[in-house]
This record gives C-alpha cells, structure tokens and sequence, in this order.
C-alpha cells in the first residue's frame, strides 16, 4: 500500500463506519467492510463515557481551555482483532498533554519574570488546578517547539530554551505553579533545567536538519491558501455565500488538488458569517489591518495544531501503544474555537504505515446542503467521486500550492482599501 494514499473504496469504507451514529452500528459496518478495513484500526469517540477510554474537554480560567480533538466522553476500539473475539481485547493508549505557543509563554514567565501581574499568577494557578502532578511532570512541548521553528533564529532559539527549561522544572519541583514556584526555580532548578534544555534542543535542531520545517511548512502553506483564497473570495464578490462555497470547494479541488474539511469546516464559519468561532470573527475585517497577510498566517498555524494531534495518533512505528491521544492545553480562543467546531467522531489509522484519516462529528453532506443547495451540491458531484479523487491525487503538488500562496498573497492586498 502506498503510505500516502487509500484506495477510494477503502475510503469509502471508512467512511461509512467512522460517521455512524453510535458505537454498535459503527461495529457493524465495520465488520460489513471487514475485507477493506482489516488492516485499519478505528478509534470511535461515544457520546456517553461508556467507552473503556475516557476522554476530556474543559475550559477553566477565563481563557483556559484543555481538549483534545474528539468529541463526546469516551472511545471505542474497532480493529480485526477487537471484532473477531468475543472475550475482551487488551489496547494500550499513549497519552499527552501538549501545550501551544500561548500556554508555554505563561509557563516561561512565570519561571523567568520577577514581577509577576495577578493575571499571570491566575494563569498559572488555573493550570495547577487542572493538571495533577504527574501530568505536569511529563508536559510535553514538542507543539510549542514545531510552532517556534517558523522563525529560528537567535532570539527565537534563547526563548525556545527558556521555555523548554520551565516546562521541565514543573518535574523538579513538588508544588510546581503556585506562586512562589518562580522564585524557586530561579534559585534551585535553573541550571540544571536549563542544561536539560540545550540537550533537548539539540536533538531538536536534528530533527530539523533532516526536514522537519519542510514537513510542517507543506501542510501550513495549504492552510493558508484557503484562508487566503475565502478571503479573496468574500472580498471581491457580492454573489451569495452559497456560491461562495461552491467557489471555495473547486479552488479545492481544481487548484490545491486536496479535499480538506476541517479547513472548509473553519472557512465555512468566515463565508456564511456564521459567527462560530474567534479566528472567524477576527478575519472579518482583516483587510482593514495593517499586515493581513501576517494575521492570515497565523491562523493557518492555529489550524495546523488540530491537524498535528490527528498525525500522532497513529502509533504504527512505536510497538508500545496502539493508539495515541493528545491533549490541547491553550489560553487562544482562536484554537479553543477551531477545536470545538471541528471536533472528530472517530479517526482510521492503517497499522502498516502512518496514514490517517480523521473523520469530523459533523454530517458532511447535511452540512454541505444547508450552505451550497441541493442544486450545486448536484454540480460538485464529481468533486466527491472516484473520478474526482484520483485526479486530485494525479495533480497534487507542493510547487503549486506555493505559486497558488505567492499569486493569491498579491491579490489580497491588492483588495485592501
């Protein structure tokens, strides 16, 4: 099997178990499909918390939101081996806590910064709150560090290593956050956190030199190209956001040569002025700003933290864990937004490579009908058949999404008034 593609009938397979309406049907079209899914694992996330896996979603603070990117309260395991014996299976979880940019910055100051504002202190206090000791112990940063990269250099580098020191002091100290926490680190913890920081960096910068930046940047450039274009689309058309839409799902498909929903989920939010989400207000009137092209650029970024949670839990590579799931800690309305409007009812990984297909808790024709009609949806058939997926395949090319991003960019501030 290629490790970048699935036959459209397995997709189609995988699709239909993945957006059934409960546990119990998703096993039967499971084991309907079972000549196309037998080296598939799907994680279903439950309504309920009936599930043997318990998932979390909660905000805390008055921007602290800590999810991961599922629906509901608990998952379900389908595979071959789980639906062929009638005595129950044994799965082991990875499990994570990730911070992004905005929650690692607080951390970072609450360690380094002397004179610390009541709001900081809250922060901090709200996470310890949240997290238990051994959680915060094992924070993971690696989010934070993929989001730092876009801009490595000296300055970037020092901040990088400041951060990855405090978030590893939270395992150094008994009574991490509380607010005398900085002052101690600063005393007892620094150095050798520190230390452990440049080792981490270095490991880091590795994986970097062998094409960890040119990894990320591919799937943040088509982030952007459909922020870019929504916006291009919005601004220099007065047709209606059902068109709109239409519009949008050919740039698409003609153009990017992929089909992504949760970006069209997200970009849906900007063309039908739907009022959803943070990130979507904000864009409304990003023309008016003074570096649009700026702000655009990092919202794709809040769109790709989603899309890096879905990459980690297919654990083909790691013999420990069957599956891996990732919590979100954030103080960004933006990525608490996204996370919540793009929540998953389940997700397909092969176990003989590392592709995975996250399948979204909303009804995607239903949604799809309500914002472009029965009428269009007709005329985008194609988009949506095998025809359509394997020239979309064919035509896939990283170089034309960048001459897409550099053409679409000049059109954009050519529509700022």
């Amino acid at each position: 099997m290629n490790n970048k593609n699935a036959s459209y009938e397995t997709q189609l397979a995988l699709h239909q178990v993945c957006t059934c309406s409960n546990p119990l049907l998703a096993l039967h079209a499971y084991e309907k499909n079972y000549s196309l899914l037998k080296d598939w694992r799907i994680v279903y996330a439950a309504a309920d918390d009936a599930g043997p896996f318990k998932l979390r979603r909660k905000k805390f603070s008055d921007r602290g939101f800590i999810s991961t990117c599922f629906r509901g309260k608990s998952l379900w395991i389908l595979d071959a081996e789980a639906i062929s014996s009638s005595l129950p299976v044994k799965f082991m979880m990875g499990y994570g806590t990730f911070v992004d940019s905005n929650a690692a910055s607080f951390i970072k100051s609450l360690a380094y910064r002397e004179n610390l504002s009541t709001e900081l202190i809250n922060y901090g206090l709200s996470i310890k709150e949240n997290l238990n000791n051994e959680e915060m112990a094992t924070l993971n940063p690696y989010l934070y560090l993929w989001e730092a990269q876009r801009f490595w250099n000296p300055i970037t580098k020092e901040n990088s290593r400041m951060t990855l020191a405090a978030i590893h002091a939270l395992s150094l100290d008994s009574c991490p956050l509380d607010e005398t926490w900085g002052v101690r680190f600063r005393r007892k913890y620094k150095d050798q956190a520190e230390a452990y920081a440049d080792e981490q960096l270095a490991i880091f910068q590795k994986q970097l030199d062998r094409g960890l930046h040119e990894g990320i940047e591919q799937q943040v450039d088509l982030f952007e190209s459909m922020i870019l274009r929504t916006k291009i689309i919005e601004a220099s058309s007065s047709k209606s956001s059902m068109h709109k839409m239409e519009e949008l799902i050919q740039f698409m498909h003609e153009e990017l040569s992929v089909f992504m929903l949760r970006e069209l989920i997200v970009c849906a939010d900007i063309l039908c002025r739907s009022g959803r989400s943070a990130l979507s207000k904000k864009l409304n009137s990003v023309l008016d700003k003074k570096d649009p092209l700026a702000i655009i650029k990092n919202c794709s970024w809040d769109l790709y933290l989603p899309r890096a949670l879905d990459a980690m839990a297919n654990t083909n590579t790691l013999p420990e864990a069957d599956f891996y799931i990732g919590n979100l800690i954030t103080f960004d309305t933006d990525v608490a937004d996204i996370l919540n409007l793009t929540e998953l009812r389940a997700m397909a990984m092969h176990r003989e490579s590392p592709l995975t297909f996250p399948s979204f808790n909303e009804e995607f024709v239903d949604w799809l009908v309500t914002r472009i009609g029965e009428k269009r949806m007709s005329s985008l058939a194609n988009v949506f058949q095998f025809d359509g997926f394997k020239l979309r395949e064919k035509q896939r090319s990283h170089e034309k999404v960048k001459s897409i991003l550099v053409q679409d960019r000049a059109r954009l501030l050519s529509l700022k008034k």
